[in-house]
């Protein structure tokens, strides 16, 4: 896969609480999702309480891609090295991963297809 978890930091803190993603090859960000979800002892269930979509955007192999579980606006900042760190935010209203039972699910999902209940015509991406 093209991106590394590396953390889940300060969980419970609402203004501070975010999920820490590497890049590890250049990649489209928006071609991935990160879902929070419900463990069973040590594995993932299909429990999915969340979902995160990225936006579209290039990010590059030693890149970080951080996601607060607040509100906020995207942003970027440049590191030493010529690295970025993306900033998103996912718009919960309180902290989420304070829960030793919660885990995150980081998916590869470039291929698609969509359509609204009742419409017969799905849209593909």
């Amino acid at each position: 896969m093209k991106l590394q978890l590396k953390s889940i930091a300060d969980r419970g803190d609402s203004h501070k609480e975010r999920l820490v993603i590497r890049v590890i090859d250049d990649t489209d960000i928006g071609e991935f999702i990160a879902m929070r979800i419900l463990y069973n002892e040590t594995s993932v269930t299909t429990a999915v309480t969340d979902t995160f979509w990225f936006p579209d955007k290039s990010v590059k192999a030693g890149d970080l891609v951080v996601i607060y579980s607040r509100d906020g606006q995207s942003k970027v900042k440049n590191l030493e090295g010529g690295r970025t760190a993306h900033f998103f935010y996912w718009g919960l209203e309180a902290p989420v991963w304070s829960e030793s039972t919660m885990g995150v699910v980081l998916a590869h999902a470039p291929d698609w297809e969509a359509s609204m209940a009742g419409n017969l015509s799905p849209s593909a991406h």
